[in-house]
């Protein structure tokens, strides 16, 4: 019987060692007239609008000995028809007795209601609560008995029963839905955390990127006003140098003031890898090429007990990429790595291709889908404590005593990164080692190895004297700019602004051979667009540009423009008159029209 789709389980086992027993009960429960006031009540409790008027009819099945009725009790169960109450005889020789029956039967089934049938009273209700302890299950019934009695007790314990059994299942259907929603909240519960824990961690990235920027953008502003001071510096010092013979006292001071301009001047071009203002020259690059020139020179950088492996794959993708910055970022995270073995260890470099997916682009903030190409660089050094590992590309800090380091080698390869398009991901672990990864955007369709240029033919001296416009906001980079370039044989005009250089163009205008610009220049008139005015009067016009970084002009496009002729600052005199000789040496605009059009 599935007692939850009945309103009442009417199963009864007779328990008593006389056969007399079992045939009055029977007869005494052949019918029963339905009870209304239980049914409402019945009806209250388990919603029935209106109750099936109901001729209730017992099913009594009996049993000999207590044993014999346990095992109908346990066959009944498992075949899910219980019996809902058992009327038992107190005398049973030979076995349990009555009161021992009911022991072994609420042992497995305590819901069991029992009527307790006796005609003597050698059994007090004191002995036996003391046996069976107190229970609402229990009922006496005194031999002979009284047929509305034990029909009133039939009718109320099978009753009650069954309303015990459906209070049951439903307490028991609402634990089921209370532990399902418990689940169920347990699991959004930890769902939430993850995904509170995954947007703290992207913020912080997003702040640490936000830094970063931050950052670069103060280093490109310091490195500006350095380019131009270093560039006096080195400048004079040159012509002092120059103009001293070699056995001069001054020789040597100079040399050292030469020496320090270009330490700085180094420095200052870290800082502007960094914050992403130097110029880059973007070719298609297969970077197991570079990785291998790189492998070539890490023995004369790294110390005898660090083993290396490097390898990449032949069939590679190609990247858009500087070659040069590219061996730079690498020999700058071996340097890194190297630092962090100092007693030996292996550092791992490897290339490889990869598509990034959506999963994997939305657990990084500056990921993104598509085919990239993954440099790896993994030492089994000391690794980073994880309070650092989120300062570890800022300019200037450094974990490493003071004349060890200066700060600017990760943050070299952090704006070599950017400035390619990419993004690196950094894992480490203390006592461990460190992982760098990069990644940089895969080019989609393929072009050929790049082969070293041919050797350039020797500068020819220029015999007629030329006239050089100089135009920098800079008087004192301009002043030296000048003297160079007169000393030189060249004749100078300057000007310290665009709106200055048109009017110096208006004076000499077809007599000035070569422009050599700032980028950079205040008014919001930039030397790209001096040039640009200057030359659509006169395309025959060479131009050099000049600057201490590239703030607005993206790199790409510098390294682009008219015939790559770019100075960065700071630069010696020797180098600004081998590049002005070289750009009044190539062929005029014109001409170069002409042969396009023959």
């Amino acid at each position: 019987m599935n007692a939850s789709n009945h309103l009442r389980n009417n199963r009864i086992l007779v328990i008593d060692d006389n056969r007399a027993i079992h045939e009055d009960i029977r007869k005494i429960l052949r019918c029963l007239e339905r009870d209304p006031v239980l049914e409402e009540a019945a009806a209250r409790i388990f919603g029935a609008e209106s109750p099936p008027s109901l001729e209730v009819s017992f099913q009594v099945d009996a049993a000999l000995q207590g044993e014999e009725g346990l095992r109908m009790m346990e066959a009944a169960a498992a075949a899910g028809n219980p019996y809902a109450m058992a009327f038992v005889d107190v005398r049973m020789p030979p076995g349990w007795d009555g009161v021992e029956t009911i022991a072994h039967l609420w042992k497995q089934f305590p819901e069991l209601q029992v009527v307790i049938c006796t005609a003597y009273s050698d059994h007090y209700w004191e002995d036996m609560i003391r046996i069976l302890g107190r229970s609402d299950n229990l009922l006496i019934l005194k031999k002979p008995f009284d047929n509305i009695e034990v029909l009133q007790l039939a009718n109320a314990l099978t009753q009650k029963w069954s309303l015990n059994h459906q209070v049951t299942c439903r307490l028991k259907n609402l634990d089921q839905l209370v532990t399902q929603r418990t689940t169920e909240l347990q699991s959004a519960n930890e769902q939430l955390k993850k995904e509170i824990a995954e947007q703290v961690r992207l913020e912080n990235q997003l702040r640490q990127a936000q830094k970063m920027e931050a950052v670069g953008q103060l280093a490109a502003g310091v490195a500006h006003d350095f380019n131009n001071i270093l560039t006096v510096v080195q400048g004079n010092a040159s012509l002092l140098l120059a103009s001293k013979p070699p056995t001069s006292p001054d020789c040597h001071p100079l040399q050292k003031i030469g020496a320090a301009a270009d330490r700085a001047a180094t420095l200052v071009g870290q800082l502007l890898t960094f914050s992403r203002k130097q110029v880059v020259e973007l070719r298609p690059t297969h970077l197991g090429d570079t990785l291998a020139d790189v492998a070539e020179m890490l023995p004369h950088v790294l110390t005898p007990i660090i083993k290396v492996d490097a390898h990449a794959p032949p069939n590679l993708p190609l990247v858009s990429a500087d070659a040069a910055m590219m061996e730079t970022l690498l020999m700058n995270l071996a340097v890194n790595a190297r630092d962090a073995m100092p007693e030996g260890g292996i550092l791992s470099i490897t290339a490889a291709p990869v598509t990034i997916g959506p999963a994997e682009a939305s657990s990084q903030p500056e990921a993104r889908e598509g085919e990239f190409v993954r440099l790896s660089v993994i030492d089994t050094g000391s690794g980073i404590p994880p309070e650092i590992l989120s300062r570890i590309f800022e300019p200037f800090f450094t974990t490493k005593p003071i004349g060890k380091g200066t700060g600017l080698g990760l943050a070299t390869v952090y704006g070599i990164v950017k400035q390619h398009q990419g993004w690196m991901e950094v894992q480490s672990q203390v006592n461990h080692g460190t992982a760098f990864h990069v990644f940089l955007p895969a080019l989609t369709v393929s072009a050929p190895r790049q082969t070293p240029p041919p050797a350039t033919a020797p500068i020819t001296v220029a015999t007629a004297r030329k006239t050089i416009l100089v135009v920098d906001d800079e008087p004192d980079l301009r002043d030296l700019v000048s003297q160079v370039l007169e000393s030189g044989g060249y004749h100078v005009l300057s000007a310290g602004s665009g709106a200055e250089a048109l009017e110096q163009w208006a004076k000499r205008q077809g007599d000035v051979h070569l422009l050599l610009t700032d980028i950079v220049m205040p008014d919001g008139f930039s030397g790209r667009m001096l040039a640009d005015r200057l030359r659509s009067e006169d395309p025959n016009l060479r131009v050099i540009y000049t600057s201490g970084y590239t703030a607005g002009v993206p790199g790409t496009e510098l390294a682009n423009m008219e015939q790559h002729n770019f100075l960065p600052k700071p630069y010696r005199p020797a180098t600004l008159l081998q590049i002005v000789r070289e750009c009044l040496d190539q062929p005029c605009a014109s001409a170069n029209t002409s042969q396009k059009a023959a």
